[in-house]
């Protein structure tokens, strides 16, 4: 699933049968900055997840339509990278183990405090933090074997083109070879250094732009050699 923008990384997709739990939870997080958005059943809960993916999920697992257990399917199915956290007013131990081994991320038990509410919610929030950073090291670890993979492939058919085209250039007088040939070596001296820069490509700066898109700035990365 895609990453979620930094717009909607403290929305709360809150699903319970009993409206009243619901704008309870509601009230709570608001106070913290939470955005919270309210399904008042599984199968409204079902139709809010469809539309958009939330970065945590708080669901009662006994509703009469569809329940918690369905709602951690769903989630779990589309490999959405969401959190969820079960409230049951009837837990018992095989159901909280159920829902924990399903994949549900932790729990609350009715009837519970705002501070219980709050610490959870902030628990996990932090850990959303921690694993998008995680995410994104091995992601950019990734792209730096890639690049050293990617250079040392290309720089030796570089090298022969640039010989090739040197022996042109020395080759000739005042022809119109020559002129091309040394445009080819200014062109591919430029290339080697790209690619010089990307085998060192360890020590790489990332540089963040409007709409979440980063970049590795080879520049600074490489040394700036």
């Amino acid at each position: 699933m895609r990453d979620l923008s930094p717009g909607e990384n403290k929305t709360v997709l809150v699903i319970d049968d009993d409206e009243g739990d619901c704008y309870l939870v509601e009230d709570i997080l608001s106070e913290d900055g939470i955005k919270v958005d309210i399904a008042t059943g599984g199968e409204m809960g079902i139709r809010s997840l469809s539309e958009r993916e939330y970065p945590i999920v708080i669901t009662d697992l006994r509703m009469p339509d569809i329940d918690g257990m369905a709602i951690i399917d769903f989630i779990r199915k589309r490999r959405m990278n969401t959190l969820i956290v079960v409230i049951t007013g009837y837990a018992t131990i095989d159901s909280v183990i159920e829902a924990l081994r399903s994949g549900a991320y932790d729990y609350i038990i009715k009837p519970f405090s705002a501070e219980l509410l709050r610490f959870t919610l902030k628990r996990a929030f932090d850990y959303i933090t921690i694993r998008d950073e995680q995410d994104r090291l091995k992601y950019f670890e990734m792209v730096t074997q890639l690049a050293t993979t990617t250079a040392h492939e290309v720089f030796q058919p570089l090298t022969v083109l640039m010989g090739e085209a040197s022996a042109i250039s020395k080759g000739t007088e005042g022809s119109k070879a020559k002129e091309i040939a040394n445009q080819i070596l200014t062109e591919a001296r430029k290339i080697r250094d790209i690619i010089r820069k990307m085998e060192n490509l360890h020590d790489y700066v990332i540089k963040s732009f409007p709409g979440g898109h980063t970049i590795l700035d080879i520049e600074k990365g490489g040394g700036g050699k």
